[in-house]
């Protein structure tokens, strides 16, 4: 795992990004609560650069 970050636009939502053969995907987690733990909901397509994805998926803004 190369990056992991809060997603903008999903609340409670986290964002794996691994790189393999020189593109990048990633996993959506939902994020673990008292009584359930965190688990993979989506993973993404492939994308050529690191940039290209968070473009797609954005991290959440720092406070």
């Amino acid at each position: 795992m190369i990056d992991r970050y809060p997603l903008l636009n999903e609340a409670n939502r986290t964002m794996c990004v691994f790189e393999k053969d020189g593109k990048f995907y990633g996993h959506i987690l939902k994020d673990a609560t008292e009584k359930v733990p965190a688990k993979i909901v989506f993973e993404t397509v492939k994308f050529d650069s690191l940039e290209a994805f968070k473009l797609e998926y954005p991290p959440a803004l720092s406070p």
